[in-house]
């Protein structure tokens, strides 16, 4: 049975009970203001995100919740803080829901770019590249007809930023753009290496999320490995097939090991970005993130 019109996300804007279907994204323990804890889970559909609090059996709960997976949801929205206009819902019971149960076009949001524009700015890109290996080694993942369809359809989280069907490329998209910027005010920057590390960092993701209903989870690889990581693996097996030197392959995987930054942030690099280029792409991945996560709230 589809969702009620009133209880899509974008209708959650009124103190009420509420039954429905939500896919859950994200899940973690806080501490409350005094002292307690309580379960914080992220709840998606089609029409957005929302704020999801449970208050009793925090730790049971919390490990029978499974990312990615449709939910029967039953609680009260609340606006908190009062007359602030924010609401979140708390939630008295949570059910996980069979395949069948539910209608998985309810919670599969869609890029509203253009595909084949977005294409056509990554190649201009790659056409221009007047480094040969990189030229070679890009074109050996954009014009693989298998890869750019798990590219183009792939998103770029599960929650956060650009989570959603066509996430990636809107992503990836959108950072060249900021080093094309970047680029124009420091134009000692390694312009091919730049191009490269942006085109490269973030394709493990295609195989970081499951995504094929329009309801994005770990893959038993991403839960295991990280997308850094599989990237890295996916661009080295790719660059010893190519026999593209070892100086010029360190650097691309710099770069995709260094792009969420200083490993001491948190963020999940393993090395810091020590290169202009690594810099660059690391601020750019990063304010490109960041503007879509405020914008989508």
């Amino acid at each position: 049975m589809p969702k009620k019109e009133k209880d899509f996300i974008k209708n959650l804007n009124v103190s009420r009970a509420i039954t429905s279907k939500f896919a859950v994204s994200d899940k973690t323990i806080r501490t409350s203001a005094n002292g307690n804890s309580y379960l914080d889970v992220t709840l998606t559909d089609k029409t957005g995100q929302f704020d999801g609090r449970i208050f009793k059996d925090v730790e049971e709960i919390y490990d029978s919740i499974n990312l990615g997976r449709v939910c029967e949801i039953s609680g009260r929205i609340n606006e908190f803080p009062r007359d602030s206009g924010r609401y979140n819902l708390v939630i008295n019971s949570i059910v996980e829901l069979d395949e069948g149960k539910y209608n998985s076009q309810d919670f599969e949001r869609i890029s509203e770019n253009e595909v084949t524009e977005s294409l056509q700015i990554i190649h201009s890109i790659i056409d221009n590249i007047k480094n040969f290996d990189l030229k070679n080694l890009l074109n050996s993942f954009f014009l693989d007809e298998d890869f750019l369809k798990q590219f183009c359809k792939a998103p770029a989280a599960i929650v956060h930023h650009h989570n959603y069907t066509g996430g990636l490329l809107d992503h990836t998209v959108g950072v060249l753009k900021i080093c094309k910027t970047t680029i124009d005010v420091f134009p000692d920057i390694d312009e091919d290496m730049l191009y490269t590390g942006v085109l490269l960092h973030d394709l493990g993701k295609i195989k970081t999320y499951t995504y094929d209903d329009g309801i994005i989870g770990f893959s038993f690889e991403g839960e295991l490995l990280d997308h850094m990581y599989i990237s890295c693996e996916m661009v080295k097996e790719k660059m010893e097939t190519l026999e593209i030197s070892r100086e010029l392959s360190i650097q691309i995987l710099h770069m995709i090991l260094s792009h969420h930054g200083k490993v001491e942030m948190g963020w999940g690099s393993s090395v810091d970005p020590k290169t202009p280029e690594a810099m660059a792409l690391h601020h750019a991945d990063n304010l490109d993130a960041q503007v879509k996560k405020s914008l989508q709230r």
